[in-house]
């Protein structure tokens, strides 16, 4: 009995893992036929290097956050508060690097109160009980109430940091490019991507997460620390958020305590469009990397061809409906 229960995770992780895969590959050729098709509509506008280089950087902020979603989606949860969370880690980077705090020093500090938010979120949830719906927009207006708080809500600039050499290292960071014009926060979005990429597909944990939201009951049973592996899902969550409001805090040289209003909804909206399940239980950070290219690459086609921003919205909207009703659809093919 108890070797069958241990068995189910696994093989619910192989199958899953299988699933998702075959989904990264069906959102992978919507990519492609959606960038053919804006190059065939604006070639000399939309395959200039200088766009495909700003469509990689409007990817970042959806990729960084999203990864972090990937991990609360597939154990089963949600996170709406990575929008206010990403403010707050800006403008606490900014307030210490005004108040002379060193470079390193103050993004390790940024982060760390990621991770904090991240288990606020985790004990909101796992502890007090409460749905990760509510939990996670509870902590949405006490994040963006301490953000508005810190500053008295205003803005504040990095060029009031004391140190020009600190000012200009800090901007490297989500505003620099290499050589070849390459930014560096895409280089940043990639390799924290493939490091997630192993944890959640190749380690323990990652199996954990997905055996979790895949029947949680069921995991319980199997020997699995339930709370902890969600609490986990939460802090990486917490993470990647302080990552994201660091780098676009970095590139428009200034902290907002509104920024990132409504960029978990974005970033949701591009893991699930990828292949991610909405229900739990299936996902990988590649679905999450397509996802987000994938809104990427339609906001700036729209843009390019004319479209105004609120159309924008409603294709989005449609979108993201038409993925899950695909994925219910499937589910209730799969029951049968």
């Amino acid at each position: 009995m108890n070797d069958t229960l241990k068995a189910k995770p696994k093989e619910s992780f192989s199958h899953r893992f299988s699933v998702s895969t075959k989904r990264a590959m069906l959102s992978g050729t919507a990519l492609i036929l959606l960038f053919v098709a804006f190059a065939i509509l604006r070639p000399n506008l939309f395959l200039a290097p200088n766009n495909l280089i700003n469509i990689t950087q409007q990817v970042v902020t959806y990729a960084i956050i999203g990864y972090g979603l990937t991990f609360c989606l597939v154990c089963g949860g949600t996170d709406l508060s990575a929008g206010s969370s990403m403010a707050l880690a800006g403008i606490i980077v900014t307030t210490l690097l005004i108040s002379g705090v060193p470079l390193v020093l103050s993004i390790i500090v940024a982060l760390v109160f990621g991770i904090l938010m991240g288990i606020i979120n985790g004990y909101s949830i796992e502890v007090l009980g409460v749905v990760p719906f509510i939990a996670t927009l509870g902590t949405q207006w006490v994040f963006r109430g301490l953000a508005n708080v810190l500053v008295d809500g205003k803005p504040i600039y990095t060029n009031s940091i004391p140190s020009q050499s600190v000012q200009d290292a800090f901007y490297v960071l989500g505003g620099g490019r290499i050589s070849g014009g390459l930014p560096y926060s895409v280089i940043i979005a990639i390799v924290y991507g493939i490091i997630l990429y192993f944890v959640l597909a190749k380690t323990r944990i990652g199996r954990q997460i997905y055996a979790c939201g895949s029947n949680l009951e069921a995991a319980k049973l199997s020997g699995i620390n339930a709370t902890g592996t969600r609490m986990f899902a939460y802090c990486v969550s917490g993470f990647s958020a302080a990552i994201c409001g660091i780098l676009v805090t970095s590139r428009i040289s200034s902290a907002q305590p509104m920024a990132g209003t409504g960029y978990e909804l974005e970033a949701i909206a591009a893991a699930v469009v990828g292949g991610v399940a909405n229900g739990g239980g299936e996902g990988t950070i590649i679905n999450t990397i397509i996802g987000a290219l994938i809104m990427g690459v339609l906001r700036n086609g729209l843009n390019l061809t004319g479209v105004s921003s609120f159309w924008q919205q409603i294709v989005v909207g449609i979108i993201l409906v038409a993925a899950c009703a695909m994925e219910v659809r499937r589910h209730r093919k799969n029951k049968r």
